[in-house]
């Protein structure tokens, strides 16, 4: 591609399905569209469902939506959008069409006359068995124009997990621009530790229960939050047999500007999980300045290893969860401002506009 077919006014279709300012798919989907809207693209996004905050941005790209909204029939919707942006491929010939995660819709397109427009956007860790992928898609990813991947270790698994021999081009996740936080002290904390994210088994919860009872012995009033969608019971039954049910408290925050209002008003993050591909959590940590506890998965050692803000620790080990919790607890007011300074200089080198922007350039000028 010449570096005149990379001067704004080009078409681009985003197909994800999901559009919005929520977590995954829904900000992965909306930040692609805007930011390409930005740079002076004409967008369209396919979706059939949303989720905003109290109100949606005024958006800078169109939005395709199913002819039925309202999906009686599981499944309908997805077929119907699928079936439209295969049509308006077909009529308004865009330059790049994108698709969100491998997905059953993605196999649908991979079938399809236009597989080989379709770049990819890798949105999980590219494991055999995960959930979130669809097999058939897997098996047809060579039909594609290229594979979009946000770490060299998601690089890897692509290669070996998927069987993958075409194109892959780097573009890791970014999130939006919030409001500049400031450096909460130590004394005003909402929570010691906060997890936000789907409770359950996979996230490392036990784990986390677990360990907070070993740091509660030293620090009996320390206070942890576990926010998010799922159910609290095993999690909460676990922490009244810990006998901790009084360091834990399990929220649910309506929408996004109240889940950073939270995390930016606690002491650290904490992210116990058994995998991850690319969590969005930890940049929205790094951008209120704020430390945070992770497992060694997915792209974390790849991108925070040599990072102050990050404290790692091997997964389903609850020993090493706590003995990283303690080190924060234990560290003085100054190491932790340290650790809080690196977090807001690790979202500036890996989520800026700046770096956004030329990531994407770098991906148009090379498709």
């Amino acid at each position: 591609m010449t570096e005149k077919d990379d001067k704004p006014g080009k078409r681009v279709f985003v197909y994800s399905g999901y559009l919005g300012q929520g977590a995954g798919a829904y900000l992965a989907t909306f930040l692609l569209c805007k930011h390409l809207g930005d740079m002076g693209h004409s967008v369209t996004c396919f979706a059939h469902t949303f989720k905003w905050g109290h109100k949606a941005p005024v958006l800078n790209f169109k939005v395709a939506k199913p002819f039925i909204t309202f999906d009686r029939l599981w499944g309908l919707h997805e077929r119907l959008l699928t079936g439209k942006m295969l049509r308006l491929v077909h009529k308004e010939k865009p330059d790049y069409v994108f698709v969100l995660g491998v997905t059953p819709q993605a196999h649908y397109l991979l079938q399809s006359n236009i597989a080989d427009q379709l770049i990819i956007w890798e949105l999980t860790n590219a494991n055999i068995g995960n959930k979130w992928v669809d097999a058939g898609a897997v098996k047809l990813l060579n039909r594609c124009r290229a594979l979009l991947s946000p770490s060299g270790i998601i690089d890897e698994n692509l290669r070996t997990n998927y069987n993958y021999k075409g194109k892959i081009l780097r573009l890791p996740f970014w999130i939006e621009e919030w409001k500049k936080p400031s450096l909460t002290k130590q004394s005003e904390f909402l929570a010691d530790f906060i997890y936000l994210g789907r409770r359950d088994e996979e996230k490392g919860l036990r784990e986390l229960v677990r360990a907070t009872a070993i740091v509660a012995s030293e620090f009996p009033a320390f206070r942890v939050i576990i926010a998010g969608l799922g159910t609290a019971e095993p999690f909460l039954k676990l922490a009244q047999e810990m006998e901790v049910a009084s360091n834990i408290r399990f929220e649910f925050f309506e929408d996004r500007e109240a889940v950073l209002t939270a995390l930016a008003a606690s002491r650290a993050l904490i992210l116990p999980s058994y995998h991850e591909g690319y969590p969005l959590v930890l940049l929205e940590a790094a951008q209120s300045g704020v430390p945070f506890i992770a497992t060694t998965v997915g792209s974390i050692l790849e991108i925070f290893e040599d990072n102050m803000a990050a404290l790692l620790c091997p997964p389903k080990d609850d020993q090493a969860l706590a003995k990283a919790m303690l080190a924060l607890l234990n560290e003085s007011e100054t190491v932790y401002l340290e650790r809080r300074h690196a977090a807001l200089q690790a979202f500036q080198e890996l989520s800026s506009e700046s770096v956004i922007t030329k990531s994407l350039h770098e991906v148009l000028e090379n498709i």
